[in-house]
């Protein structure tokens, strides 16, 4: 499985980092002994900001300490910056504002510095054995803010990464032990209505079901029962897809390729088959199969053909054709969707002869995969079932079909499939 990747830092407007050319030498000389490290930030200016975050329970919150915690929020993308805040206690400054806070967005602040400090590996161990702050952060996944809730999934990624490295680490067994996240984050994705917070708790399921555990499990079966996710996983992505977007961003396509690996993962255990073959819950799945690979037959969606969009085309095509073997679709239900690979595996062989050099690798590999997904499809579709398919695309993309399998299935076969398509 792949790893989680590295946890991103957030970057928040306005950015206060002084260019060099901006200040003379004598300045530069002056201002050293009261910046932080090898960056020009202020340590008293900082000092200053922690001492008022404890005062706004005195003073209330204001536009002018928000703007002044956001600029800290966008500094701590700098290391230097991150341990001066350790070096001046500002987890445990951080935990006293987050038990105390009823102010929405200062809560989320707080997190998202919290968030860009466990960018250091270092951070991430100190917060690991704080479990009295582990415990008030975890809680919070009970707010109804959405932005709270995204910036605590986002600082869990960053947990995720340091399991990965050590199996043994703290973060494990606090997660493990949260009853707040194990309730919550299945609760988000079936009734959750915001994009952005769906996205989240989709990438951090993902990155859980990609760590490997001593016991043969991966991390998300043990914070999660897995099988339970079918469907909030079917509601939160008709709640985040786009009906209609041309070309993807650059989020929508990763949130499908995040939903798919998730899906792909969970469905391998024996209990997911269950709930798929659940009331609508197969026709669902299947619809939203169906969405995906529909959509990558518009050139703007397909092309530049990038490792993201490829593993969004092989997956749905895997699942479908897995589908089959298992016996739970009949070869009539999926007659356009195999029309549609078609598509694919034609405009791939076209653009391929077209593409710049470092595009076709990504190509070559899934047009094998797809090619041999129509292959398997032909064995196990009679003449009359692969006719269907064929009559309903464009001659072009038939012929390529027919030259196709003649060496891979029976000649019989083959000559019943061309003398019973029109015009043949």
């Amino acid at each position: 499985m792949s790893e989680v990747q590295e946890p991103e830092i957030d970057k928040v407007e306005p950015n206060v980092l002084l260019e060099t050319q901006e200040i003379g030498e004598d300045e530069i000389e002056k201002l050293k002994g009261d910046t932080v490290g090898d960056t020009l930030y202020s340590s008293k200016w900082i000092i200053n900001i922690l001492l008022s975050i404890s005062k706004v329970f005195e003073d209330g919150w204001n536009e002018k300490v928000e703007y002044d915690l956001c600029t800290l929020w966008d500094m701590t993308a700098e290391k230097d910056i991150v341990n001066f805040l350790v070096d001046n206690d500002f987890l445990k400054i951080a935990e006293f504002a987050l038990i105390s806070s009823e102010e929405p967005r200062f809560t989320e602040i707080i997190l998202g510095i919290i968030g860009n400090m466990t960018c250091e590996p270092s951070v991430l161990d100190i917060l690991g054995e704080k479990e009295e702050l582990l415990e008030t952060i975890l809680r919070l996944l009970s707010s109804e803010d959405a932005a709270t809730l995204v910036q605590i999934l986002r600082l869990l990624r960053s947990a995720l990464w340091n399991i990965q490295i050590n199996p043994e680490s703290k973060w494990r067994v606090n997660l493990r032990n949260s009853t707040f996240l194990r309730e919550v984050v299945p609760f988000i994705l079936k009734s959750s209505t915001n994009e952005e917070l769906l996205i989240a708790t989709t990438s951090f399921l993902r990155s859980s079901a990609e760590i490997d555990l001593s016991s043969g499990k991966t991390l998300l079966d043990e914070l999660f029962e897995s099988s339970s996710f079918l469907p909030g996983m079917l509601e939160s992505f008709e709640e985040v897809f786009p009906q209609d977007e041309a070309p993807y961003s650059p989020s929508t396509l990763k949130y499908l390729e995040d939903w798919l690996e998730l899906f792909s993962i969970v469905r391998k255990g024996h209990q997911i088959h269950q709930e798929i073959l659940q009331e609508d819950n197969l026709n669902r799945t299947v619809e939203i199969l169906r969405r995906i690979l529909a959509s990558f037959i518009d050139p703007w969606n397909l092309y530049p053909l990038d490792e993201t969009k490829a593993s969004c085309v092989h997956r749905c095509a895997e699942m479908i054709l897995d589908f089959r073997w298992k016996g739970f679709l009949r070869a009539d239900s999926t007659v356009d969707i195999d029309a549609t690979v078609l598509k694919i595996i034609v405009s791939i062989n076209t653009a391929m002869k077209e593409e710049e050099e470092d595009s076709k690798e990504t190509m070559g590999e899934l047009l094998k995969y797809l090619v041999g997904y129509w292959i398997e499809v032909s064995k196990i579709s009679s003449a009359d079932e692969i006719i269907k398919i064929l009559e309903i695309n464009e001659e072009s993309v038939t012929d390529h079909t027919i030259n196709l399998l003649k060496s891979k299935i029976p000649a019989e076969k083959i000559i019943s499939i061309i003398n019973g398509l029109p015009n043949k």
